[in-house]
């Protein structure tokens, strides 16, 4: 028998998880229903034309929540390793160690799905109360697309990376992961900022300038003018090719912390 990975062996895992966890996650889900429902009512009961900010507010609240929530989830993957009395009877279990971080990260990525369905259908049913009172001229609202602008690159590159830290967290920290992990994802965001910061300065004039991208992308304002610069050709690949590659790196990183647990 593989003793690195059995897919019915995997299979089983699945189904000790979620007969042990199934609740918890459908009370979740009903939390999850229940906080869209009150972040998107107050836009809902006030919209009464068709305005292109609805979707900002929306692209701006999805990835707050998404952010947040995938990073509370993420940091409760792998709190049963986290002490010995706990992480015995889990690392006793029959299967390898892969499997059992596959099970963590599973469960991880099928949040995403499911996030995105409570999403949808909430503000589903929001549009729909809206368009009904729309007048018969102006366009209706139709669901969020979450890869166009109405939710800026770094909110969207962190609310989708966060969850991933969040993971190597749940390992790493022993107690509370959830608040040191928050403050690890603080301390390097700063940092990246600074660094960014440090060489705009370096590279550029003292105006009043701002970043988009990090390392990517900048636009000025000088005399009430707005002046976009970016990175293109190999550069710009470069970077996003290594914020793409983030997310695998730290889910590797996790595998090879929750190594270092089991032994």
């Amino acid at each position: 028998m593989n003793q690195l990975f059995d897919l019915r062996r995997f299979g089983l895992l699945v189904q000790l998880h979620l007969s042990e966890h199934l609740k918890t996650y459908l009370m979740g889900i009903a939390v999850l229903f229940g906080i869209w429902i009150v972040m998107l009512a107050p836009s809902t009961a006030r919209t009464a034309h068709f305005n292109e900010s609805v979707y900002r507010l929306h692209g701006i609240l999805f990835s707050f929540l998404f952010g947040g929530a995938g990073a509370w989830f993420a940091s409760e993957a792998f709190r049963v390793v986290g002490t010995p009395v706990r992480g015995i009877p889990h690392l006793m279990l029959p299967a390898s160690q892969l499997e059992k971080y596959l099970l963590g990260l599973l469960m991880l990525l099928l949040f995403v799905p499911v996030f995105l369905g409570v999403f949808y259908t909430v503000e589903a049913v929001c549009f729909a109360i809206i368009n009904s009172r729309l007048p018969v001229a102006e366009p209706r609202y139709q669901l969020l697309n979450l890869a166009g602008d109405a939710i800026p690159f770094d909110l969207r590159y962190l609310s989708w990376a966060a969850p991933s830290l969040f993971l190597l967290g749940s390992i790493y920290f022993a107690k509370v992961p959830f608040v040191k992990t928050c403050i690890v994802a603080f301390l390097i965001y700063f940092f990246f900022l600074f660094l960014n910061e440090l060489l705009i300065l370096q590279v550029f004039p003292v105006r009043e300038h701002y970043g988009n991208t990090p390392f990517a992308e900048v636009f000025f304002l000088q005399s009430g003018r707005r002046y976009d610069l970016e990175l293109t050709g190999l550069p710009r690949q470069v970077i996003y090719s290594v914020l793409l590659l983030m997310v695998p790196a730290l889910w590797f990183t996790a595998y090879i912390r929750f190594k270092e647990k089991e032994l």
